[in-house]
């Protein structure tokens, strides 16, 4: 059960329409009777199930936050290879925005209106850095990147092109794009500092 015995499923419900008003405003131009229309609810309803605004704001983002871990995780249960799970985390993440309001809205809300909710200590590139420069310190301790690639320097470009290409994809409202444009980047990038395979004359 959710807040005071509302079920789960009535949360989420909430949750799901107030992902569609927060992917299209900014935090601040939302009010909470915004979010009720949505949900064809009352305001005492949606503060019966979920919150007042900033509640509202913080489950969609433990949504958001919540699926990019799944799809980490995913990734790793999909491959031992890190660049593969690199690669594969990307286009999962990827599948995430074009499918999921929620993530859409978490991202957006993550970007605009991080100092409204200091309490989550918010930092984007800080979470995907920190994944992104494990999965290249163990290929590069595998062996599997190309001698004197500094991993340091590939984790940023990583995670800067797949954040740019994220706010590109916004900018065009072509989230559809998003599996086959993310797991491209990574692919790109991976290509071009992963050890080549030897061959037998």
């Amino acid at each position: 059960m959710g807040r005071g015995g509302v079920s789960d499923d009535d949360a989420a419900a909430v949750v799901r329409a107030a992902a569609t008003v927060f992917a299209a405003r900014p935090y601040a131009e939302v009010r909470l009777e915004d979010v009720a229309d949505a949900a064809g609810l009352t305001v005492e309803d949606v503060v019966a199930r979920v919150g007042d605004l900033h509640d509202v704001g913080a489950a969609v983002l433990t949504a958001e936050g919540g699926s990019m871990r799944a799809a980490m995780a995913a990734a790793r249960a999909a491959s031992d290879d890190p660049l593969e799970v690199l690669a594969t985390s990307f286009r999962l993440v990827g599948e995430n925005l074009a499918t999921r309001v929620e993530v859409r809205a978490g991202v957006r809300l993550a970007a605009e209106s991080h100092h409204h909710f200091p309490e989550r200590r918010i930092d984007p590139y800080r979470t995907w850095r920190a994944f992104v420069l494990a999965q290249l310190t163990e290929a590069d301790d595998r062996g599997l990147l190309r001698p004197g690639v500094d991993v340091e320097a590939v984790a940023w470009l990583l995670v800067s092109a797949g954040m740019g290409t994220k706010g590109l994809l916004e900018f065009r409202d072509a989230w559809d794009e998003a599996p086959g444009r993310l797991g491209g980047v990574a692919t790109t990038v991976l290509g071009l500092v992963a050890a080549q395979p030897s061959t037998s004359a």
